[in-house]
């Protein structure tokens, strides 16, 4: 898998946008900067988007009829930033992607993607945490899929539509849902690594000193939890630069639980890796004890047979010692696999129940490490 290059090309424009000539007869030019947009194709027919996937163990549909004229225009729109006259050149940038979000003719799509959402939301009695995860695990549940044609983002209603984009265009509509419901969000561009996550604030989660909780769409995971690595195995390494999108304030609270999961799973990890080790050297131990115990009885069952009693009753209890030490051996042993499975179990719940923050860290309480 690999993940799409940040690109935004800054166009220069020279057609009609000459506002008139100075009094040395030289043109006179605006300056601005013109941010991808939508123009509705009329005549397109609406479809209807139905999504399933998997929240706190269970599955959830959400169905959206989208307009496919606004579809159209979403997909046949100039992705890139155009600028003209003395606009700067980076001037652009932290306007850039809050264009693909706010683009005004997307309202409606947004409004009743969240009015399904909220459904949700009611009838499972979701706080404001849990609506959170809710939207990020739609967001990750979407296909990875990488367009080498067209290195541009997209429209968040053209990923949803697709059920399908790479890491900007998850994060887009990801953060679009969650800066329209109130929460302070904004993109992390890592540009070195040619990578874009969501950030969110939150108490104790910071990524880096970005102020905000890092989110991975293009995978599974816990609000708060970066990934060991993007793409084809990239390392994010360099600080992101962070766009806010909106001007949300709530927060996700549920820091605290988060960071004793991670750090649950990471002990859980070099436990079992160390357990592991242990059993290894253990089984090592066992093999030679029970070939000792294993060369005692061949030789007692030599004596007895060519009817040396004597010599037979001298090595009882030379074997009865080197049976009780492998036996002692193997329930020493056979306690370290079952520590090693026990810890094993912890870390495996962890890693299959990312998008239940919440039963997880109830998991936990009750089956500490």
């Amino acid at each position: 898998m690999r993940v799409r290059p940040f690109v935004a090309v800054a166009l220069a424009l020279s057609l009609a946008l000459v506002a008139g000539c100075n009094a040395d007869g030289t043109l006179r030019l605006p300056t601005g900067v013109v941010y991808p947009s939508i123009t509705p194709v009329a005549g397109t027919a609406n479809l209807t988007v139905d999504t399933t996937f998997t929240f706190e163990g269970t599955p959830r549909t959400l169905s959206v009829v989208i307009d496919g004229a606004l579809y159209a225009g979403a997909q046949q729109a100039e992705k890139s930033v155009i600028r003209f006259g003395k606009a700067r050149e980076n001037d652009w940038i932290s306007d850039y992607y809050p264009a693909f979000v706010f683009e005004k003719h997307q309202d409606a799509f947004f409004s009743a993607l969240i009015g399904q959402f909220r459904g949700i939301r009611d009838a499972s009695g979701l706080d404001s945490d849990r609506y959170v995860e809710l939207m990020t695990a739609y967001a990750q549940s979407l296909e990875y899929r990488l367009d080498p044609q067209n290195l541009s983002p997209k429209f968040p209603v053209e990923t949803a539509a697709q059920q399908a984009g790479d890491c900007d265009d998850k994060a887009l509509l990801l953060g679009g849902l969650l800066a329209r419901e109130g929460y302070d969000v904004a993109i992390l561009l890592f540009g070195p690594e040619q990578h874009v996550a969501l950030g969110i604030k939150a108490d104790g989660l910071e990524y880096g000193s970005t102020g905000y909780a890092y989110i991975e769409t293009t995978t599974r995971g816990l609000v708060g939890m970066p990934p060991d690595s993007v793409g084809d195995g990239t390392k994010l390494s360099s600080k992101p630069q962070v766009f806010k999108l909106g001007d949300g304030t709530k927060r996700y609270g549920a820091g605290a639980q988060v960071s004793t999961i991670l750090a649950t799973a990471d002990a859980a990890k070099k436990r079992a890796d160390e357990l592991a080790g242990r059993v290894k050297t253990a089984d090592t131990q066992l093999a030679t004890l029970k070939a000792n115990v294993s060369d005692l009885k061949s030789r007692m069952d030599g004596l007895l047979a060519s009817g040396d009693t004597a010599g037979y009753n001298a090595l009882v209890a030379t074997y009865n010692a080197a049976a009780d030490e492998y036996n002692t051996a193997a329930e020493e042993r056979n306690a370290l696999v079952s520590e090693h499975n026990r810890v094993v179990a912890v870390h495996t719940y962890i890693v299959e129940h990312l998008d239940d923050r919440a039963g997880t860290f109830a998991y936990l309480a009750a089956n500490p490490l």
